[in-house]
């Protein structure tokens, strides 16, 4: 039979590594998903898992920069290698061609005649590893992208970012409406603010994501528990604002609160303990105590008189007067007035302002306006979380704070 009038071709392959199978729009493939090294794993892979893949498809090709100037990928075609691969055989490919790896032997121990062919993604262009950046500067942009990771996964209701100098808190709470505080909330600011203490940090600013800065207490969260147990749930939730409180109290580095929205209750009752607060022209301050059915906190029994005088602060705790941000300003509750259109930008170029200034001047300059307030703040703060105590514990503050709850409900 003449094989060639037959038109059956016979394929003969070269070489091993030429007979195997090809995988189509393999090349496509995500980089993300064919570099170990890139994403920091050091498992071994099992030799199942590399079984599934095709020779010559261990690694994809491409040579994309990651971001944050990190090491650019490397995706070099290779033979398989009997055995599980790991991390550590990776980190042996020489650069640029040169040296010798575990790779390299295989590649010629399969017969591949033209080396450098085969590893052409390791010979294009410049080609470092990690091993070979230990003695590199860390970059500071990757610091801050992995500080940014960790607050994702560390906090539900805030948003924290270490920038250059300052802490940057935002309220931006999953667990409550309107940023309003229960004590999940409280307790992951006072975690990030000890955070702050501790670091490099000069000060913290303090603001909230959205239109809202803060509503007060979370009394829906409140009250479905103290149905279960009044004097244990009151209890609870009044230790839970004495700690919120005194870590305010306490922090020794300038707290800068910007309000870009309604400070309500706790929320507006807390500005005092900071050092410096901006306010957006949209943003308006109101502390309804006795509509809530509850007595004052946040030591604005202390600070309001000290800041405003007895009248207004009165007006404010007892009748609950609602306060323009320029009003605010002009009774001493707010430090300066800004913009809507602008207020984020004249925030940031004032924070980096005292951010660029020493940081044993700002805690020591702080540590002398309040050295004679912080003994008389913790006081006031103890007594209003037992006033708290009590009221929330009896039948009558129960009820007082359902028909407000009910008067919300038919507003809206």
């Amino acid at each position: 039979m003449d094989l060639a009038k037959s038109g059956i071709k016979i394929l003969v392959p070269k070489s091993p590594i030429k007979s195997r199978t090809a995988v189509d729009g393999f090349q496509n493939e995500s980089p993300e998903k064919l570099d170990p090294i890139e994403q920091g794993q050091e498992d071994t892979v099992a030799p199942e898992a590399a079984a599934e893949k095709p020779v010559g498809a261990l690694l994809g090709p491409g040579a994309e920069r990651a971001r944050m100037g990190s090491r650019p990928r490397i995706h070099p075609l290779v033979p398989q290698v009997s055995g599980p691969v790991t991390a550590a055989m990776a980190t042996g490919l020489a650069v640029n061609g040169k040296g010798s790896s575990p790779f390299m032997d295989a590649l010629t121990a399969n017969g591949t005649t033209n080396i450098q062919t085969s590893v052409t993604g390791v010979t294009a262009g410049k080609r470092k590893f990690i091993d070979d950046r230990r003695d590199q500067p860390f970059d500071k942009r990757l610091r801050f992208s992995v500080r940014q990771t960790e607050s994702a996964y560390r906090y539900r209701d805030i948003v924290v970012r270490k920038q250059d100098g300052f802490t940057h808190i935002l309220l931006s709470t999953k667990s409550s409406e309107n940023n309003s505080l229960n004590p999940e909330v409280m307790k992951e600011v006072q975690s990030a603010l000890s955070t702050a203490a501790a670091d490099d940090s000069k000060l913290v600013l303090l603001s909230a994501v959205g239109s809202v800065f803060c509503c007060g207490l979370d009394f829906i969260y409140f009250i479905r528990r103290l149905t279960d147990d009044r004097k244990r749930e009151s209890t609870k939730m009044a230790e839970a604002i004495r700690n919120f409180v005194n870590t305010f109290i306490q922090f020794k580095k300038p707290i800068i609160v910007a309000v870009n929205g309604p400070a309500i209750g706790l929320g507006a009752s807390i500005l005092p303990l900071c050092d410096v607060v901006w306010a957006n022209e949209k943003a308006w301050f109101q502390t309804p105590y006795t509509t809530f059915g509850q007595s004052p906190d946040g030591c604005s029994t202390v600070m309001f008189p000290k800041i405003m005088g007895g009248a207004s602060a009165n007006e404010m705790l007892l009748s609950g007067r609602k306060l323009t941000a320029q009003e605010a300003c002009g009774k001493g509750l707010v430090s300066q007035v800004f913009w809507p259109g602008t207020f984020t930008q004249e925030v940031m170029v004032r924070i980096k302002e005292l951010a660029s200034c020493n940081p044993v001047v700002l805690e020591e300059s702080k540590a002398l306006v309040r050295c004679n307030m912080k003994m008389e703040l913790e006081q006031a703060n103890e007594r209003e979380c037992e006033v708290l105590k009590k009221i929330w514990g009896s039948a009558q503050g129960m009820d007082s704070m359902l028909k407000y709850l009910q008067r919300k409900i038919d507003e809206f």
